[in-house]
């Protein structure tokens, strides 16, 4: 009931109708600005990162698609997306392979405390098995190019620098793995598109 609701409401903002962005904030602003902390860890750009999500909303309101999934989905995708992209503006230097945590528990996906909200933690717990248990069927050197691009929030530029490899070999090791992950995500039941923008969007 409560999706059918929601992508009433989205289609309504699609023709026009800005009224209805008020109840879908009410609805989803406190998780929105939930996993926008948990990535940032600041309450002020987790705000700004809040704002742009609905912002995002209201423009691109007519780009949803029911069939792909949910409101709440679709909303946390872009959260995620947008509070990744707060924290590779603030990198000052590359993260190194070596001292890279590869495990999705240990990425920014994943909150082992239980005092958030349920709704937010069973989707960061869905989302963080199925991409670990994908990530495990990946040759090595594939999982690690994409876990530094995606988990680690590095552009290929800055990945192959992490690696010592060559741009181009890691390009082609991020895109070879990436559609054999969306494939393997697709299988479980995962939009994997938010996996797809992270890593190829940032490609300086």
């Amino acid at each position: 009931m409560q999706r059918d609701e929601d992508a009433q409401l989205v289609t309504r903002l699609a023709g026009g109708d800005e009224t209805a962005l008020e109840p879908l904030y009410e609805h989803y602003g406190k998780l929105v600005f939930s996993l926008a902390l948990r990535i940032v860890h600041d309450s002020a750009t987790a705000e700004e990162v809040t704002q742009e999500v609905f912002v995002r909303l209201w423009r691109s309101a007519a780009s949803f698609a029911a069939e792909r999934g949910s409101v709440q989905t679709w909303l946390l995708r872009i959260t995620h997306n947008l509070a990744l992209n707060e924290i590779r503006r603030r990198q000052s230097r590359p993260v190194a392979a070596d001292h890279f945590d590869w495990t999705v528990e240990g990425t920014l996906l994943v909150d082992s405390r239980q005092d958030g909200d349920p709704a937010l933690a069973a989707w960061l717990r869905e989302r963080a098995a199925s991409i670990q248990h994908a990530l495990a069927q990946l040759p090595e050197a594939q999982r690690k190019a994409i876990a530094l691009a995606f988990f680690g929030g590095l552009s290929q530029a800055e990945v192959a620098a992490a690696l010592g490899e060559p741009l181009g070999t890691v390009k082609s090791r991020i895109r070879v793995g990436m559609q054999r992950l969306r494939d393997l995500l697709l299988a479980d039941g995962i939009d994997a598109h938010s996996l797809e923008a992270s890593t190829y969007e940032n490609e300086r």
